[in-house]
């Protein structure tokens, strides 16, 4: 996922965003009127208890008959002509004028204005303390101050009447929106306004006016920097003497500003908040208002517009307010646990991606909240047409956030969203379902890498353990194992292709039960058995086809002994042919001393030297050769707890030779052969047919000792002088052939007397150390051996020289 650096502390939550847009609404009033004298007053009032001590009090008409209740009208506002206060041509025509009973204040009158106005403000009268006025005066503003002592005079106790929970802070700056939305929808002496032109009109010296807004150029300047500029630091051009009087125009573009989104702005200017009316806004609307807030550098309404499109539209999306580190933390990890994936939430968040990469808005939380949305809302959050119609490089950096998550915790749950999407995709005719098709694809594709190449993780991940451990008996189980094992089959590549099939079989076929000690977590009859069982064969096929591809990936270094084992007799390839580099030392016939091949790798190994010529010495260096020549025994927690006589031992760990052991033919006491005999019997009991005696020793001879006459003659000297075969071997390739009946024992014993095959009496001479001039030349021999013996169960020391 692209991460987005972000040096500035995270913004404001909504609730904390509301109370700061309030804060600072209320601290704009104050200073409006405490400036009201240089922010286009149109009343003044001369108070004073007498004629050598009045002052000025400067003010607002507008708040005065928006605010002031009729006893402070008929007090200090009391007028002849009230009516030529009231622009009634501007409220005529306002298409936003409420029921003034709505909001509790009566409505002023409405008579036609018979002259025009005056060009200086209304200057007023009243004998009254000049502190006492102001503090009522302040009150108006604010809704604060002394005035607080005179509530009874502004209706505040009504108001408590209908809400007892409320306090009477609350109450007041409740009463004192309304009265402002009052005061800007009736246009109650209007000063300006604002035009919105259209900048985008296909011809391009034609500029459309959208819309015109009517509004107070003392809130307008007091409230937006941007305002205070255009009517304050750049004031208009004055008007020749005796002209009319015309309302100043602030004109706007559009875009950035709409209709809608100008609404809500003058309506925070007013009231300090987006909710002060029962009309809502869409996403589109929230941008709009997002970029109208950047233009009128409005950082308040931006937190707050922010901290709603995030919290209240997008249901959190994704927390995008806090740090990686702790997004982490909070999430551990894991996929599509960090936010909302309700279907809302999937069609708007490309939409906030693309807003929050544009331009002029470039917001990095936004940014970070939407990468992260679109990553959790992989799956059927992808098969929409929002998402489809991102831009490309948008697309392909989602869909490299999605890599990064996908690990083996999470790899499951990610595959099993994709199947979904595409099935949902599967009706889908128009563009851009195939262009969501084709990301799915390759996101899918990067999960199907995971799961091979760490297949053993992802086996054990919580997900599959929970279909395990319920063998399958939800109704989604089976249709999830078969998505896991064909992206398996898809997958699968040369350097972890063994591996994948040892963990299909230790993870899965054969992990024992948690509570049953000799049986299976998989019953018998287990469909997901059934299933893995076939993804299995299959991949053994596969391994067959591209085993050299395989070697030289060493693909098959890494493997346990049993593995290997079951590999190459399925394959019909001897493992020291998969194995790169062999694993056997270099010998030389005569030499005192032997130096095991690649022993950088493996460990070193002690050699023969002069004073290991005692019986002791000879058992020690060929114990040590034997377990060089053999892979360790299985460590895995799985299958080195199968006991060697039990069927998953004689099937998953067959041979101690691993069937890598390839030396030179030397003869041996059939004695010592028979000490051997039970602990072998069990693998070679009914694998093993008779056959042409001399066909057998012909093809062991050839490929075990070829080119090498000692070794050769060796073995045809041990065939002519036994006559008699008690086991012969099955032919290269028939281990797994059916339909061939094989040919009667000549013996009543498999092992019996001289009755050992070739491939026996090289294993057996392995072991007692001799024939070690062959051991080099062996590794040639292309015939695997036949015999499946249990693991770990002989002594190999039982073998020496006489």
């Amino acid at each position: 996922m692209a991460q987005v650096a972000i040096t500035s502390p995270p913004p404001p939550g909504l609730q904390e965003a509301t109370k700061n847009s309030t804060q600072s609404w209320q601290d704009h009033l104050h200073t409006l009127f405490k400036l009201a004298k240089d922010r286009f007053p149109d009343v003044v009032w001369e108070v004073g208890e007498g004629p050598d001590s009045t002052e000025e009090v400067w003010g607002h008409k507008a708040i005065v008959y928006a605010r002031a209740p009729p006893t402070f009208q008929s007090r200090y506002f009391a007028l002849r002509q009230p009516n030529a206060l009231y622009d009634v041509e501007n409220a005529a025509d306002s298409a936003l004028s409420l029921d003034p009973s709505t909001y509790g204040v009566s409505e002023p009158s409405t008579a036609t204005l018979t002259h025009p106005p005056s060009t200086g403000p209304l200057r007023l009268n009243a004998s009254i303390n000049p502190a006492l006025f102001a503090n009522e005066l302040e009150y108006l503003y604010t809704g604060k101050g002394f005035g607080e002592a005179f509530e009874f005079l502004f209706d505040a106790s009504e108001a408590r009447e209908h809400d007892p929970s409320s306090d009477a802070e609350s109450l007041r700056i409740d009463k004192l929106r309304k009265d402002l939305v009052f005061m800007w929808r009736s246009r109650l002496f209007s000063d300006v306004r604002i035009a919105l032109t259209d900048h985008s009109s296909s011809s391009p010296n034609h500029e459309a006016t959208t819309a015109i807004f009517s509004s107070h150029r003392f809130i307008l300047v007091s409230r937006s920097p941007y305002f205070y500029d255009a009517l304050v630091s750049w004031p208009m051009k004055p008007q020749p003497p005796g002209a009319a009087k015309e309302v100043p125009i602030i004109t706007l573009p559009s875009p950035p500003f709409t209709p809608a989104s100008l609404h809500f702005t003058l309506g925070f200017l007013y009231t300090g908040t987006l909710v002060f009316s029962h009309r809502t806004y869409d996403l589109s609307t929230a941008f709009g208002i997002m970029r109208a807030a950047l233009f009128l550098s409005l950082p308040t309404l931006h937190d707050e517009i922010q901290a709603r499109i995030v919290q209240e539209m997008l249901h959190g999306l994704f927390h995008a307010f806090i740090t990686f580190n702790e997004y982490e933390r909070l999430t551990g990890g894991k996929w599509g646990t960090g936010g909302c994936r309700c279907r809302q939430c999937a069609r708007r968040a490309p939409r906030v991606l693309e807003f929050a990469l544009e331009e002029d808005v470039k917001n990095p939380h936004l940014e970070r909240g939407a990468r992260r949305a679109l990553v959790g809302h992989f799956g059927e959050g992808w098969a929409t047409q929002e998402f489809a119609s991102l831009a490309q490089k948008h697309r392909e950096s989602v869909l490299k956030g999605l890599g990064k998550r996908t690990t083996p915790t999470n790899v499951f749950p990610i595959l099993f969203a994709a199947e979904h999407a595409l099935s949902k995709l599967a009706s889908v005719i128009d563009s851009w379902g195939d262009i969501s098709r084709e990301m799915i694809f390759s996101a899918r594709k990067v999960v199907d890498e995971v799961l091979t190449r760490e297949s053993e993780k992802c086996f054990e991940s919580e997900e599959w353990m929970e279909i395990m451990s319920g063998d399958g008996v939800r109704f989604e189980d089976g249709e999830r194992v078969e998505w896991a094992m064909a992206a398996v089959l898809r997958g699968v590549r040369e350097q972890w292709a063994p591996s994948v099939y040892q963990t299909l079989v230790s993870s899965i076929l054969l992990r024992p039960h948690p509570t049953e000690g000799n049986a299976s977590m998989l019953s018998a009859t287990s469909h997901i058995r059934v299933q893995v069982e076939q993804t299995r064969v299959e991949l053994l096929k596969w391994i067959g086809k591209r085993w050299l591809a395989i070697r030289n990936a060493r693909g098959f270094d890494s493997l346990e002994p049993w593995a290997l084992k079951e590999i190459s007799d399925d394959i019909e390839v001897p493992i020291d042919d998969l194995l790169n580099p062999p694993a056997y030392p270099s010998t030389h016939q005569g030499s005192s001393t032997s130096t095991p091949r690649n022993s950088s790798h493996r460990g070193s190994h002690p050699s023969p030297n002069a004073n290991n010529s005692t019986h002791n010495s000879r058992h020690r260096n060929t114990r040590d050769l034997h377990q060089h020549l053999l892979r360790p025994i299985s460590q895995h927690p799985h299958t080195s707890k199968v006991e060697p006589d039990s069927d998953a031992g004689s099937s998953m760990r067959m041979s101690v030779l691993s069937k890598s052991v390839h030396s030179a033919v030397s003869r041996m006491d059939r004695e010592s052969v028979r000490g051997d005999r039970e602990s072998v019997r069990e693998s070679v009991r009914e694998r093993e047919r008779v056959g042409d005696r001399d066909t057998q020793l012909r093809s062991s001879t050839t490929s075990g000792a070829a080119g090498y006459t000692s070794a050769a003659s060796s073995v045809r000297s041990v065939a002519r002088s036994d006559r008699t075969v008690g086991t012969a071997r099955r032919p290269v390739g028939a281990a797994g052939s059916a339909g061939k009946s094989p040919v009667p024992s000549r013996t009543s014993s498999p092992l019996g007397g001289n009755d050992m095959s070739p491939a026996k009496m090289i294993a057996r001479d392995v072991r007692a150390g001799k024939g070690l001039s062959a051991i080099e030349h062996a590794g040639r021999m292309k015939d695997r051996p036949d015999s499946k013996m249990a693991p770990s169960e002989i002594e190999v020391g039982m073998y020496h020289e006489d």
